[in-house]
């Protein structure tokens, strides 16, 4: 059977977990969306399947999957979300239920994500910014080695992590890019059938490896957008 591969970036989601008066707390999740897609991309559309069931009160969801012996089922219960109760103990069963087929388990090495005051907003003990993850790296165990996290209104960059440093530190934006960052930029080129002449004329550079970090960031944060431009160009052309 398929390892599931690891999230990427856009398939991870921001949520603040704790307020306080000097800053947020943040934890990183995954959707029941995210989970049924890659069951799709691994396995197939037509190999898996997913049910619930009530022991004792509790509310499990099980995700199948076909074997040549038949179906595996593994099993977990959910927890009721703060909206719709129901609706929101299925889906994080069925998402817990996902983290025992290994979808995702790698969110389980994040580091503790802390957004300082001065980069974002809280008003009367709450905030309602938006966040988004922007990069993420993982080392040969799966667990996560880079992370940086921005605002999704202003897209400017309020976290960072590398395994190696403190946590608290941030780009200065001038360092070039690893060996790493220059395969997702040519990964995501090839994927969408975009140049990297393209991002390199966007950028002002010459070759890939002359890309700074704060391009990068703006780049993959932005690659919607990038994509929209490159349609635009060769649509005009």
């Amino acid at each position: 059977m398929n390892r599931f591969r690891l999230l990427k970036a856009d398939e991870i989601e921001c949520r603040i977990a704790q307020v306080k008066s000097n800053g947020i707390a943040l934890l990183l999740y995954k959707t029941a969306r995210t989970d049924a897609n890659l069951l799709d991309e691994t396995v197939g559309v037509w190999d898996w399947q997913n049910d619930f069931k009530i022991i004792d009160g509790v509310l499990y969801g099980g995700i199948g999957i076909r074997t040549q012996d038949g179906y595996v089922w593994k099993w977990d219960a959910g927890t009721e979300s703060y909206t719709e109760a129901e609706k929101g103990r299925a889906s994080d069963a069925f998402k817990r239920a996902g983290f025992k087929w290994g979808i995702g388990r790698e969110l389980y090495s994040a580091p503790f994500i802390w957004i300082p005051s001065d980069k974002c907003k809280i008003t009367d003990g709450k905030c309602f910014d938006k966040f988004e993850v922007a990069f993420i790296e993982y080392d040969a165990n799966s667990d996560i080695s880079a992370l940086s996290i921005i605002n999704s209104k202003s897209r400017v960059e309020v976290y960072k992590f590398e395994a190696k440093d403190k946590p608290t530190e941030v780009f200065s934006g001038e360092d070039k890019i690893s060996a790493s960052k220059i395969k997702i930029i040519q990964d995501r080129c090839e994927k969408d059938a975009i140049p990297v002449e393209f991002i390199l004329k966007k950028c002002k550079i010459e070759k890939i490896e002359d890309m700074r970090e704060e391009q990068f960031l703006n780049v993959t944060s932005g690659w919607k957008n990038v994509k929209a431009q490159f349609e635009d160009e060769r649509k005009n052309s």
